[in-house]
């Protein structure tokens, strides 16, 4: 064999030598490949459990809003029944009211429209003792002093008496009140100085 061809086989075994050298890893690289792949199955794991985790997170969340809504639900429709029983309570005295009305006018429809007054009247009593336990106090009587708050001025009639001026002369639609709160005015002509 030549120099040359000695050469020549010299170098494609140099070449081959250094091409399977990086073919084939090494311990460090092979380690370090070992690691990633260790670090990818773990973040596998962990994107795996993430996903189950969302998936209940949703549930969980859809569910919390279902039962909020059915708690709205539920709130207004408790809202409703209540309103409707403050107006079947506060309906009672009235039907009493209507009741004892019908038996004053069967009394006069008898003949004898004497003894229908002292029936009005005491219906008159009964109601206004039925809206005092619903805690609803009458306003405006003759002779109250005028109070704006609670009053309202139809008219003003003239007077001499110095007592008498700024009191109610007349009432023409008594007022009512329930706690603090006025329900209606009373409607009253005032006594003022001429």
């Amino acid at each position: 064999m030549s120099d040359r061809e000695s050469d020549d086989t010299r170098v494609v075994e140099q070449a081959a030598a250094e091409a399977a050298e990086q073919q084939a890893p090494s311990d460090a690289d092979t380690g370090e490949l070992e690691i990633l792949r260790s670090e990818l199955a773990t973040l596998q794991v962990a994107l795996e459990a993430a996903g189950d985790e969302l998936v209940e997170l949703k549930d969980r969340y859809l569910r919390a809003r279902a039962d909020l809504e059915n708690y709205r639900r539920r709130a207004l429709q408790d809202v409703e029944r209540a309103r409707e029983a403050g107006l079947d309570s506060a309906i009672l005295p009235v039907l009493t009211v209507f009741d004892d009305l019908g038996r004053a006018l069967a009394v006069a429809d008898e003949g004898d429209p004497g003894k229908v007054l002292p029936g009005v009247r005491s219906v008159l009593t009964a109601l206004e003792r039925n809206l005092d336990t619903l805690g609803i106090q009458r306003l405006g009587e003759v002779g109250d002093p005028f109070d704006p708050d609670l009053h309202e001025a139809l008219t003003a009639v003239p007077t001499d008496e110095e007592e008498r001026k700024g009191t109610i002369a007349e009432v023409f639609q008594a007022g009512f009140k329930r706690g603090d709160r006025l329900v209606r005015p009373a409607r009253v002509l005032v006594f003022q100085e001429q």
